[in-house]
């Protein structure tokens, strides 16, 4: 019985690896780098870091430039007092050289106009410092 629940044990933790999704490489659009889902933001003086992912974290903040110019926001809204509930806010993006016009519909103050200048943006990295 003991041999049978150790083979049971095995092949219940060889599949549960063999389906693990994360191992997936990120597709990314080599016509434009900026395409894709950027989270975990790391703010400095000269200006906010994102990382590259293949889709947002359920409880973070990220952005995402998708085709067709529509932009993504996960955000907890304008409210930062817990529990932070975490929702997608749909909007548009459009690029003019490094500078990033980012026009989000977040419910409660209407439509934001973002002004980003790219930094830095390869493959793993965005860098974009925030324009008045």
């Amino acid at each position: 019985m003991k041999t049978l629940f150790k083979a049971f044990l095995f092949l219940f933790i060889m599949v549960n690896i063999g389906c693990d999704n994360d191992n997936e490489s990120i597709v990314i659009d080599e016509s434009d780098m900026l395409i894709g889902y950027w989270i975990n933001p790391v703010y400095s003086d000269s200006g906010t870091t994102f990382e590259r992912a293949k889709r947002f974290k359920n409880d973070a903040y990220g952005v995402a430039f998708l085709t067709e110019n529509i932009s993504l926001e996960r955000s907890s809204g304008w409210c930062g007092t817990p529990p932070l509930i975490f929702a997608d806010f749909q909007g548009t993006w459009k690029r003019n050289d490094s500078i990033i016009t980012i026009t989000i519909d977040n419910g409660m103050a209407g439509q934001m106009d973002n002004h980003w200048e790219i930094k830095t943006l390869n493959e793993k990295r965005l860098t974009v410092e925030r324009l008045p």
